[in-house]
């Protein structure tokens, strides 16, 4: 029995749809479409931008694993013994806090303060690093060699960011590192420019510049980037004094708070989306049926029930949803994330991308057909609990 209504209301659906306007059926298809890519698209955005920052401290700073000492702890110690028990690509760096200053010899004939900034001095193992995060691709002057310069410390870089930059640094240029009571004259090889502040805010040199400048022993480091997460499957570092963590969880709550505002910020955008288009839809079905409502009241009066009558709304309204949505589906995935994907969107603290996923599509459609339904129902609801005599004869 329920079969048997629900085929008569299929076949009433399929006569509306088949005898209503073409353009105004276009209209409210474009409008679903629209709806469902509004949904998808600016969470998708939001999240892409946490995703795409969170990606980029992956591949361009931590690795799959980092090992950093342990809290209370200033070094990892015993490094070469350690390093030995990692079965793949690793980067050692070891960090000093110092003071980077320039146009210190000028400043010397007019006794005045030189430029200076405070930085974080890394040595590091050039190729090393370059194989573990590609550090070499953020050279925008000068080579991958000698002392490397984030831009975060120039002025020319972040010009009003702040007022402790350097001034008027390129690349050949002499600069003088100084770590505690020792200091030492380096050029300039080249400048970095990231959006990661652990690359923009450093001063990169070798390890074996580092050690003549801090007289460091050899055996302590302050960080390693491990590029396979399999590559330390069974070691044990606590007697080194290390930590090691995954690079999800070297990022902390950050991330994951971002992620959740973003996403909060994206469902309020799309449920003004989904109101908008539920109540246009509801619109289109109610006159729709006002207009029809002589018919309506006829079908009642020769013993159609109401709730078939309400179904085919119903199946009408979710016609349109499901049309829109499939076109918007194809629109996604056929152009838009792998748009995003190739040409990310150049945000200041990541490169946005389209981070979307099958659950959340499944999601999104899922609220898309609920409000479809609900606005094929509703003004159908109304106008088939007239008095059948009325709708019959138009009062």
């Amino acid at each position: 029995m329920i079969l048997k209504k629900l085929r008569i209301s299929l076949f009433l659906a399929f006569r509306q749809i088949k005898n209503a306007n073409f353009y105004v059926s276009g209209l409210i298809i474009f409008i679903m479409t629209v709806t469902f890519l509004n949904l998808v698209f600016i969470s998708g955005i939001l999240s892409g931008l946490v995703v795409g920052a969170s990606e980029d401290s992956r591949k361009h700073y931590s690795g799959e694993v980092i090992i950093t000492p342990l809290e209370g702890k200033e070094h990892i110690k015993n490094t070469s013994r350690l390093v030995d028990m990692i079965d793949g690509e690793y980067s050692v760096r070891r960090i000093e806090g110092g003071v980077l200053q320039s146009e210190y010899r000028d400043s010397l004939r007019r006794n005045e303060k030189e430029s200076s900034v405070g930085v974080s001095v890394t040595g590091i193992d050039f190729k090393k690093e370059s194989s573990v995060t590609d550090l070499q691709k953020f050279i925008v002057e000068g080579d991958y060699e000698g002392l490397l310069v984030g831009s975060g410390l120039l002025d020319r870089y972040d010009a009003g960011i702040s007022d402790d930059l350097l001034e008027g640094v390129h690349v050949g240029d002499r600069v003088r590192l100084v770590v505690g009571n020792r200091s030492e004259e380096h050029v300039v090889g080249g400048i970095l420019k990231s959006k990661l502040s652990q690359i923009n805010s450093r001063v990169f040199i070798s390890e074996r510049d580092f050690f003549t400048l801090t007289g460091r022993s050899l055996g302590l480091s302050d960080e390693i980037a491990i590029k396979d997460e399999g590559s330390i499957a069974g070691c044990c570092f606590e007697e080194f004094d290390a930590k090691v963590e995954t690079w999800q969880e070297s990022q902390g709550q950050f991330f994951d708070d971002l992620s959740v505002t973003f996403t909060l910020l994206g469902a309020v955008i799309g449920a003004i989306g989904i109101a908008v288009a539920s109540v246009t839809l509801f619109i289109v079905i109610f006159i729709s049926a006002i207009s029809r409502e002589r018919y309506i009241g006829i079908m009642k009066g020769i013993g159609i029930e109401g709730s078939i009558i309400k179904y085919s709304y119903m199946f009408q309204s979710v016609f349109y949803a499901f049309i829109g949505s499939f076109i918007g589906i194809f629109v996604l995935y056929a152009f838009l994330v792998p748009y995003f994907a190739e040409n990310p969107i150049d945000f200041p603290f990541s490169d946005g991308i389209l981070d979307v996923t099958y659950a959340g599509v499944s999601l999104r459609l899922a609220i898309l057909f609920l409000s479809s339904i609900i606005a094929g129902l509703v003004p159908a609801h109304l106008i088939v609990k007239k008095n059948t005599i009325d709708s019959i004869l138009g009062r």
